[in-house]
């Protein structure tokens, strides 16, 4: 027979609830502070706020005061509420004013209660006061001049600086009991906070819409440098494919055509991402063209693809990029003859698919990246591409892709983070080849669907690009 377990002293497992509808000021701060979550518009944080601390700190009229980027002893009035039972009823209509977009036209004041008030930079209650007599209380309370007799003023603080004021007004003048005031001095500041964190809020939603749209802007004009069609050559074909990133990155690939039937071919990366890096991507562009223009002779291509990263470092290092540099494979290819010559500075080691399926990755001729040194030797290599052979070119955009990431990763804790996220990998580069005809297009889709497989991810942390060359095989 099972037993219960016993209790002691009324203690069970689940406990007693106690209720809290029996106090209504907790249902109003549950209602309150649900609204308050919701607010986006620092103008609308008074009329969300303001009827709780209303409640909690009552008065018969009220004034906010500002002297923010005032000089000494000025202020104006950004809000005014009199002649009402509920000074608080004021704030909860859908037409009050933002005293904020008026506040070039609002009158700048100086002297009387306030500029005494607001020059002791601390909390206070004044008692016995006859309003009518204010230079400027006297007009601005109007027929409450004549009915309140003390002022409540507190500070909310910004930055260490009582910047702005709640003046409340009232009929007594006995304060035995200073709970109220506590609360509401409590109470300002907190929606203060709330006001300017709604404020930076807004400024850094501002800031980050203009950097958007010139991260925007920047990724056009770059898309504009890259060539907008692929060459046509007797018995070579090709196709490409450009996915940018999240932000303008530094991915280019662009092609040099001579007279003599060949292609030259390049494809480069430059470190980082953001205008800078869309900035060295368009350097290097024009030192290419710079570098056609002098060097073909008859409209003849540089045989030797060494020379062609030889004078693209010398630039680059000249221009002093401050850390920044590029990863590039230059090659030259002969349709006719297939003989395919390349040098390669710290870039990814393109593919070499065989007509047969078999792959190699070209690693020979290898040097630093662009615009580090100008002390390096660059040499040239040289293969055979057969009918068949497709040469695929790519950048680490697509190798270094990681798969949607577990949200502990996006974590504020640095060590609740995964930096070792997996990577797409070169092996499930090449294996994504492995049903593929070598043709170019086949190519470039069977690596999107490996890549999309991998990292259901529609979007890209970095660019990434692929250049894909196949010598046509005719043979029947």
């Amino acid at each position: 027979m099972m037993s219960r377990a016993t209790t002691q002293h009324g203690l069970t497992a689940s406990g007693t609830v106690v209720d809290l509808n029996a106090d209504p000021r907790i249902a109003g701060l549950e209602s309150m502070l649900r609204d308050v979550s919701a607010v986006k518009d620092p103008a609308k944080m008074l009329k969300a706020f303001g009827p709780w601390v209303g409640q909690r700190f009552p008065r018969e009229a009220f004034i906010s005061v500002s002297k923010r980027d005032l000089p000494p002893g000025k202020y104006k009035l950004t809000r005014v509420i009199t002649n009402t039972k509920n000074p608080m009823d004021t704030l909860r209509s859908d037409n009050a004013r933002d005293p904020w977009k008026e506040w070039v036209s609002l009158p700048t004041y100086e002297g009387g209660l306030i500029g005494r008030i607001i020059a002791q930079e601390s909390p206070q209650i004044i008692t016995n006061v006859d309003f009518t007599q204010d230079p400027v209380l006297g007009e601005v309370l109007a027929g409450d001049a004549t009915r309140v007799r003390a002022v409540s003023a507190i500070p909310s603080y910004d930055d260490g600086e009582a910047l702005n004021w709640a003046l409340s007004f009232h009929e007594r003048t006995v304060w035995t009991d200073l709970d109220s005031f506590v609360a509401g001095l409590l109470d300002v500041n907190l929606m203060g906070t709330a006001t300017r964190n709604l404020v930076f809020r807004k400024q850094a939603e501002s800031l980050n819409t203009q950097l958007l749209e010139q991260f925007e802007q920047v990724a056009k004009i770059q898309r504009q440098l890259l060539p907008d069609q692929n060459p046509k050559l007797e018995g070579i074909s090709l196709s490409t494919s450009y996915l940018t990133s999240n932000v303008a990155g530094g991915d280019y690939y662009d092609y040099v055509q001579g007279d003599d039937g060949r292609l030259g071919i390049v494809i480069a990366d430059v470190s980082g991402h953001g205008p800078g890096a869309a900035t060295v991507m368009a350097m290097l562009r024009t030192i290419l063209s710079c570098y056609s223009d002098q060097s073909m002779s008859d409209d003849r291509l540089d045989e030797d693809a060494a020379n062609i990263a030889r004078y693209c470092n010398a630039k680059l290092v000249q221009s002093n990029l401050n850390g920044e540099f590029a990863t590039a494979f230059f090659c030259i290819i002969d349709p006719s003859s297939g003989k395919l010559t390349w040098t390669r500075c710290g870039h990814n080691p393109p593919l070499l698919r065989r007509k047969d399926g078999t792959i190699e990755q070209i690693e020979s001729a290898a040097t630093l990246p662009l615009g580090i040194t100008d002390d390096i030797e660059f040499e040239a290599d040289s293969c055979t591409m057969h009918p068949g052979d497709t040469l695929i070119l790519y950048t680490d955009g697509i190798t270094e892709a990681t798969a949607n990431r577990p949200a502990h990763e996006f974590s504020m804790h640095q060590s609740q983070r995964d930096s070792r996220a997996e990577q797409f990998g070169t092996k499930r580069l090449i294996s994504s080849l492995d049903t593929c005809s070598g043709n170019p297009e086949c190519a470039i889709d069977h690596i999107h669907r490996a890549l999309f497989a991998f990292t259901n991810r529609l979007d890209r942390d970095d660019d990434q690009t692929l250049v894909v060359i196949q010598r046509e095989d005719r043979t029947p």
